[in-house]
């Protein structure tokens, strides 16, 4: 970006990938050479693919929810960071950016491939973003630096830090009050040790009875299996029952789904599907909100393997607030009422967390979600902002449902 014009932002849905014989007929009538042109597609495609790598860690499907078109006096370097620049150091940022006048800080999250330079003033941002963005870096091998604005909510929201003077914060938590729960220890190791046993058998005696073929099914990096009813990733509601492992619950589930309702009676529920999910090391899931219409109040996590990092999102008219759980092995989540319907949760794609200030390794983590499915299709609750009750493919489900009672 150039003088005072804002950032010019890319929608990765719209992204196409070219060759260079297309980069070359697209050329502007100054008539870059060969090699000009080469390099001008070859910069053009690292840019996009650093915009990218950032979506793709925070689970944020637009650049739009990012960045801001107005000036800020906070840059984000979006292609560099830690985990982008391997030891990358905030001395080694704020050398790039201290020889600007009003620059503050740089900020470096040791999980995180960008990282951030604050100014006292937006104007004193503008000038450092205008002679930097774009440009080769000596401090970074002449690599060039990739610029934009973010406001004060959006670099709380990234880095769990507040801005200085900035009335906007991360202070408000979820708990019991806001309906979500937390047991840790909710089952033995041993209990632990059968579920993963009695899933490893069902997968032996699916491939045994199926030609070769078992019941998981791949999302995105992550493996799921469901029992009960299946969920639409497409529609994301209720899916095909052929696509179970089972219509019924497995056996093996009763003994834990029955203490759960013992250990949270005001919350008991009787579950009629149960998903099996699997995440290698670095696996996620984006941002999300289980559907309103597709199930009722309350869900339940049982987590296995080992911890994982989970961050909570609560979007609003002027901010998002962001607070994160450590979701422990044999741990059982609670979501229902405020928790469950107006919080989106998430677990983001990385091989790291940062926990108490301590890098920690991500390995191989099983969980177990269950659920009970709506049967009205229907949800009057009172946080519209994640609602889908007046979704349009809602709508068409409702309307197929009250046809086939017709």
């Amino acid at each position: 970006m150039l003088g005072n014009e804002v950032p010019v932002l890319l929608e990765f849905g719209d992204l196409d990938i070219i060759d260079v014989s297309d980069a070359e007929e697209s050329a502007d009538s100054e008539k870059l050479t060969r090699r000009e042109r080469i390099e001008q597609f070859r910069m053009s495609k690292r840019r996009n693919e650093a915009y990218a790598t950032m979506l793709r860690v925070e689970g944020i499907a637009s650049t739009a929810e990012l960045f801001s078109q107005q000036p800020s006096r906070t840059i984000c370097i979006v292609n560099i960071g830690y985990s982008a620049e391997g030891l990358l150091t905030v001395q080694l940022l704020e050398s790039v950016f201290r020889r600007f006048d009003g620059f503050e800080r740089a900020v470096v999250d040791v999980v995180k491939p960008y990282s951030f330079a604050i100014f006292r003033r937006t104007s004193e941002a503008q000038v450092a973003l205008t002679e930097l963005h774009d440009k080769p870096c000596p401090e970074f091998k002449n690599k060039s630096l990739i610029l934009e604005y973010v406001t004060p909510s959006i670099f709380s929201q990234l880095t769990k830090e507040s801005m200085p003077g900035s009335t906007e914060s991360i202070a408000e938590t979820l708990d019991e009050s806001s309906g979500l729960y937390y047991i840790a220890d909710f089952i033995s190791e041993q209990e632990e040790q059968d579920i993963l046993a009695h899933i490893r058998e069902d997968e032996e005696r699916e491939i045994s009875t199926g030609g070769g073929s078992d019941k998981w099914h791949r999302i995105q990096e992550r493996y799921v299996k469901h029992y009960g009813h299946s969920f639409d990733y497409q529609t994301k509601h209720v899916g095909d029952a052929a696509k179970t492992a089972s219509q019924q619950l497995p056996l093996w589930s009763q003994s834990f789904i029955e203490r759960m309702s013992e250990c949270i009676p005001a919350h008991a529920f009787e579950p009629d599907m149960l998903t099996i999910q699997r995440y290698p090391p670095g696996a996620g899931i984006s941002f999300h909100v289980d559907s309103h219409t597709a199930f009722t109040d309350t869900l339940a996590v049982l987590s296995m393997g080992t911890p994982v990092q989970m961050d909570f999102r609560k979007p609003g008219a002027h901010k998002a607030v962001l607070t994160s759980l450590d979701l422990e092995p044999r741990s059982l989540l609670l979501l229902t009422g405020e928790a469950r319907y107006a919080w989106e949760h998430a677990i983001r794609i990385r091989r790291t967390d940062l926990v108490n200030g301590a890098i920690r390794e991500r390995q191989e983590r099983w969980s177990i979600t269950i659920r009970k499915v709506n049967k009205t299709i229907e949800c009057d609750c009172k946080y519209p902002n994640l609602c889908d009750n007046d979704a349009e493919t809602v709508q068409r489900l409702r309307a197929r449902l009250q046809h086939q009672r017709d």
